[in-house]
């Protein structure tokens, strides 16, 4: 009967497991514990972000958002000097807010998620309007007396500057400057202007003859992080609180009417897809460095098989003659020549053409001529004359003897 040799046995009968290797799960962990605890941390931050500001309104220029963008600021001042600030939820709540009567509609809608139509019920719907950096259909159906002068020129953004208020307006005057920034429109009124001499003067603000319709170049002058420069807060309070309600209308995606295709897509996405995108790559990235296939040093193996020299050299002899590079074999075999009748004159390694012609001609007894036209200005024109010329240069090596 077999003596195999079982396992050690615990006092309890159970086979003792065997101890673990270096490449155990511990092993792997304590290797690893520096990422997995970078990703740890990088996850926690992702995921306490995204917390913080599920609540949170983060719309550009928003009545409720109190990040640099927004404009939580001018909104929470007029709120106390008394005006009603209405922030409607979609185009149905900003128009019953509107046909009440009486009221200021204050609108940007850079992604021009409202067509013709609705942006004319809401002109007709208003008392007055204020439009931020308006678009050419927003000035055609809101503020026809208003025209678009492109951007600010950047000299002027360079130079820092604020432009004065240059205009009759009571709520420019008030200012008497602003930050530039945006874009410049001209109307029967322009204020700030940014285009130097030219005339018609364009600037960052523009209203109608009677004030009806006044559009704001740049969202600076409302944004939280702007606000309290220059004089862009007495511009805002005077221009938005004039009435008794200001409806606050950012349009959303959902006021698209269905059938109508957005201008910018990517605007239909949550706020939460951006850092959601940023934490896949990282995770992507971190699942190539350590799943990713890595070389290692380079291993040295012997040749299965021993090529000899002159297999070599017969095949790529064939190779020649397939492809039909006389040319090329031709220039292989005079150079090979020259080089091995430079050593056997002992001319060395820097001897030219001309050199080895001339030592062959003195060896060989033969005119310096016939052995130039032989090494450097025959050219074969058919592989039978490519075989004799090679048998030519043959013979001279072999006419050659050492000095």
């Amino acid at each position: 009967m077999s003596s195999t040799a079982l396992p050690h046995s615990t006092s309890g009968g159970t086979a003792a497991l065997p101890a673990r290797t270096p490449g155990s799960l511990r092993h792997r962990l304590r290797a690893w514990r520096v990422w997995i605890i970078l990703a740890l941390v990088l996850a926690g931050g992702v995921a306490l972000s995204l917390l913080t500001s599920a609540g949170e309104d983060r719309i550009p220029l928003s009545a409720d958002n109190p990040a640099p963008d927004g404009a939580k600021a001018a909104a929470s001042v007029l709120r106390a000097q008394g005006v009603d600030v209405v922030v409607p939820a979609d185009y149905d709540a900003a128009l019953e807010a509107l046909e009440s009567g009486g009221a200021t509609l204050l609108l940007l809608d850079p992604n021009e998620y409202l067509d013709s139509g609705q942006l004319g019920r809401l002109a007709g719907a208003a008392d007055k309007t204020v439009l931020v950096e308006p678009t050419f259909l927003q000035l055609a159906e809101l503020a026809p007396d208003i025209a678009q002068a492109g951007l600010v020129p950047e000299t002027l953004l360079e130079s820092g500057s604020a432009p004065a208020s240059d205009c009759s307006a009571p709520a420019a005057a008030a200012a008497g400057s602003v930050t530039a920034g945006g874009l410049a429109y001209r109307g029967p009124v322009t204020c700030f202007p940014v285009t130097g001499s030219s005339e018609p003067a364009a600037g960052l603000y523009a209203s109608s003859a009677d004030g009806s319709d006044t559009v704001f170049g740049f969202t600076g002058l409302l944004a939280n992080e702007t606000i309290t420069r220059d004089g862009n807060a007495a511009l805002a309070l005077h221009v938005l609180g004039s009435t008794d309600t200001l409806v606050w209308y950012l349009p959303v995606p959902a006021d698209i009417l269905p059938g109508a295709a957005p201008a910018n897509p990517f605007s239909l996405l949550p706020a939460w897809v951006d850092p959601l995108l940023i934490w896949t790559l990282v995770v992507a990235a971190a699942a190539i460095f350590w799943r990713g296939r890595r070389l290692g040093p380079l291993a040295l193996e012997p040749m299965p098989v021993v090529v000899r020299a002159a297999e070599t050299a017969d095949g790529r002899a064939r190779l020649y003659q397939d492809s039909r590079a006389l040319d090329r074999a031709a220039a292989n075999l005079r150079a090979a020549t020259l080089v091995r009748l430079a050593a056997r004159l002992r001319l060395g390694p820097g001897s030219t053409a001309a050199a080895v012609v001339d030592a062959a001609a003195r060896s060989s007894g033969r005119s310096a001529t016939d052995i130039d036209n032989l090494l450097n200005r025959h050219v074969p024109a058919t592989d039978r004359d490519l075989v004799t010329w090679s048998q030519e240069l043959l013979d001279l090596e072999e006419a050659i003897t050492e000095p």
